[in-house]
């Protein structure tokens, strides 16, 4: 086979995982995980259940690539967002960052897509499984983002992974909220105190 045809071959198959991704994201969003089906999915992407198979075992495979990818392109994001933090005020520097990740993380198709497949992990084993690398390799590069951009004023008051990861959390369960009660001025009121918290422990290292 020359040069050519393979890399249109190959080529063709990442156009293939491409659409399979961003359509089961879709489906995750659109119909939940439990309302949500393989022929859904393929339909969706345009893609026959023979060339499907060729790439993936079964859904939750699938699934788990496309929470990997998802997550793991949120932080790139996240990072070059990060790399504008000098254009920003010192003293609403936290503040841009807690907001930033809101927007793009705790709202949107990416909390819609998290929620579906944390709430359908808690009884389906085999998902739960096919995650859990997927959101420890999430929190290995959230907390080497972490160290790279941000210090705590003093060490004694923990570790930045911790302040920050309370941090993540904390936005994770107002996100939660948000889905019965969408009110924005609420939560920004919350972040803001939040961040009136953080202020004396956490800065930006840019």
């Amino acid at each position: 086979m020359s040069d050519k045809k393979r890399k249109t071959h190959e080529e063709r198959s990442r156009e293939t995982i491409s659409r399979l991704i961003e359509a089961t994201l879709d489906s995750l969003q659109e119909y939940g995980y439990h309302g949500m089906s393989l022929s859904k999915i393929l339909e969706k992407a345009g893609v026959t259940k023979g060339a499907w198979s060729h790439h993936y075992k079964c859904k939750k495979e699938l699934i788990a690539e496309a929470a990997d990818i998802m997550l793991q392109d949120a932080i790139n994001n996240g990072k070059d967002a990060l790399l504008t933090l000098e254009a920003v005020p010192e003293k609403d520097r936290l503040f841009h960052v807690l907001d930033y990740f809101w927007e793009n993380f705790e709202q949107g198709k990416r909390r819609d897509v998290w929620v579906e497949v944390y709430i359908a992990s808690r009884t389906d084993a085999e998902l739960r499984e096919y995650l859990r690398p997927v959101i420890q390799r999430f929190h290995d590069t959230l907390n080497e983002v972490w160290k790279e951009y941000f210090i705590l004023i003093d060490e004694k008051d923990g570790t930045i992974e911790t302040v920050m990861n309370l941090t993540l959390f904390v936005t994770r369960g107002m996100a939660i909220q948000s889905i019965i009660k969408d009110d924005p001025e609420y939560y920004r009121a919350f972040r803001t105190q939040w961040v009136k918290i953080i202020t004396p422990l956490v800065k930006a290292k840019i």
